[in-house]
Formats: C-alpha cells, structure tokens, sequence
C-alpha cells in the first residue's frame, strides 16, 4: 500500500508540474511575442545594441527581486566557467536573431528560429534521456510542416533574406543548447538567481561589440530617440523579463521540447503584431502555416 500511495504521490506531482509549466509556457509566449515589433522599432541602432540593452535591462529589472527573495546568492554556485559559456550562447541567440529581423520578414525569421524545436527534441533524448512518446514526435512533425508552409513561398527571395535565414538557422541552434542548459540546471540553483546570472553574463559577453558598433556610428544619441529607448526598455522589461524568465521556468517543468514548441506560437502573436503596427500583411501561406502549427502543438499536449 506504501508503495503505491507513493506512486499516486508521484504521477499527481508530474501532472501538477505539467499543468504549471504549461501555464508559465503560455504567459511567456504571450510576452515573447512583443519582441519582434519591439527590435523593428529600435531598428535605428545595431543589432549588438539591441542584445545589450535588453540584457542589461532585464538583469537589473530582476535584481531586487532577488534581493527581497534572497536568492541572488545563489549566483556564486554556477560557477564562472558555466557562467561564462551560457551567457556566452545566450549572447549568440540574441544577436543572431537582432540582426536576422534586420535582413529579413518577421514572418520569415521566427518560424527558422523555431526549427529549434526538432534540435531540442534530438538532444533531450541523447543528453537528458527525455525521449518523446510517438504522438508527441509526430505532433512536432505537424509543427515543423506548418514552418515549412509558412516560409517555403516567400516571393521575394534573395541574397538578403537568405542571409536572414542564415543566422535565424544560427539563433535556433544557441536557443536549443540555452533550453537545454536551462533543464540541466533546474535543481542546481533558483530560477531569478539563473536569469540574473545568464542575462548578466550575456551582457558583459555583448557589450564591446554593441560599443564598437555605437562607434563606427558615431556615437551619435540622436539615433536613440523616444522610439528606440521605448523599444528598448519594452524588449528588457516585456519579451526578456517576463517572456524569457517564464521559459526558463516551464523548462524545469516540462520536457525542453515539449515547452519549446509551445513557444512557436511566439509567431502567431508576433505576425499578428507586425500586421496591426508595422503594416506587415500576412499572406495565405502564413495563416495557412499558422493554423498547421496549432494542430501539431495539440498533438503534442493533448493526453
């Protein structure tokens, strides 16, 4: 009888933590999904710019929180090597994305941001030994279909939105390796204590780089006008605090891919968004792509 109370204890555990992780997942998507309208309008300074601001933004948005919780202490654990290559892989994500929404459409760049998914599922299952149930696997198929359909007819392929491509491709490798880094640390140490110390370091890791490019501009702080510092504190305060930091919190809930293809849908708010303030009008492929994807996140989360 012992045994199997503590069975019940554990599958009503795993349920409870499924159901908080997927709430964290849906406010964090909800949140995200501000970023790519935010980055168009702060387009007046660089990439390297961007990711700095919001880095910094964030981590010191998250600092007394940590204070009133006593858990910024918790920083010392990671240890400066891990510190040094997860904010280091966080910085690439950022930068790559930043600069990929220069070169090419929203509705381009998010769906190959989110061929992370597969990357996750792949690499939960050889590192973390999270294997997928069957459903599961083909519910990401259906997704990754929908991404294929959402920017496989693009009519204005070039040079410069295969760039684009490029480094979305880049961004969604360091998204995965940063998921699954964010899994693995789940019980070394608290999750304001982990942002704090991956945003920060992401920080320090973009800085030079965001100070080269204010100077090969000039240096000039009429590029940072209304528009740009609003952007800017909106991507640190809205998509970084808040979207990021619920991601990494359904992550320690959730299998890596499971709460990454729940993150997809960063690209339907984010088109939508483009649409209603940047006057990006989505075509049929991009709602027809959209409505692919939501069938296979049902796939993937329905019992």
């Amino acid at each position: 009888m012992m045994a199997e109370g503590q069975y019940v204890l554990r599958v009503e555990s795993s349920r409870n933590d499924f159901v908080i992780g997927l709430g964290f997942a849906v406010a964090g998507v909800l949140a995200v999904s501000t970023s790519a309208v935010l980055i168009r309008l702060a387009g007046s300074v660089s990439a390297f710019e961007i990711a700095f601001w919001r880095l910094l933004v964030a981590t010191l948005a998250l600092v007394p929180v940590a204070l009133a919780t006593r858990t910024l202490g918790a920083v010392r654990s990671l240890g400066w090597p891990r510190l040094a290559i997860y904010g280091a892989t966080l910085a690439v994500h950022f930068v790559a994305y930043n600069a990929a929404l220069q070169f090419a459409p929203v509705a381009h760049v998010l769906p190959l941001l989110y061929t992370s998914t597969i990357m996750l599922a792949i690499l939960s299952a050889f590192l973390l030994k999270e294997s997928l149930r069957p459903r599961q696997i083909a519910g990401i198929v259906i997704v990754l279909s929908g991404v294929v359909v959402l920017t496989g007819f693009e009519p204005r392929f070039g040079l410069r939105i295969a760039i684009g491509d490029g480094l979305a491709l880049l961004s969604a490798a360091a998204y995965a390796a940063y998921s699954l880094v964010g899994r693995r640390e789940r019980a070394r140490i608290p999750l304001l204590a982990y942002a704090i110390a991956v945003y920060g370091s992401a920080a320090v890791w973009v800085f030079p780089f965001a100070l080269l490019a204010a100077l090969s501009a000039g240096a000039s702080v009429a590029r940072y006008d209304w528009q740009v510092v609003a952007a800017l504190l909106g991507l640190g305060l809205i998509p970084n605090t808040l979207g990021h930091t619920l991601y990494n919190a359904s992550v320690r809930r959730l299998n890596a891919a499971i709460a990454n293809v729940i993150y997809t849908q960063e690209m339907t708010g984010a088109i939508l968004l483009a649409w209603l303030i940047l006057g990006e009008v989505p075509g049929v492929n991009a709602v027809v792509g959209a409505i692919i994807m939501l069938v296979g996140i049902l796939f993937v989360l329905l019992p």
